[in-house]
């Protein structure tokens, strides 16, 4: 299983983004600007984050 680097992450361009986050390269990804991810979240292979109104 790979997980995105806090590089690749902080591109993406979410809300918030906490310290310690690993998120699967197999995770789907939509609206990231509106997901804020706290501290200490692990997201698998094959999850779907997607936020039209936010994600907290």
């Amino acid at each position: 299983m790979g997980f995105y680097s806090r590089e690749q992450l902080e591109k993406i361009g979410f809300k918030f983004l906490g310290n310690n986050v690993l998120i699967s390269d197999k995770t789907s990804i939509y609206s990231p600007e509106n997901i804020s991810i706290g501290n200490n979240v692990r997201v698998d292979d094959f999850s779907i984050l997607s936020a039209g109104g936010g994600i907290h």
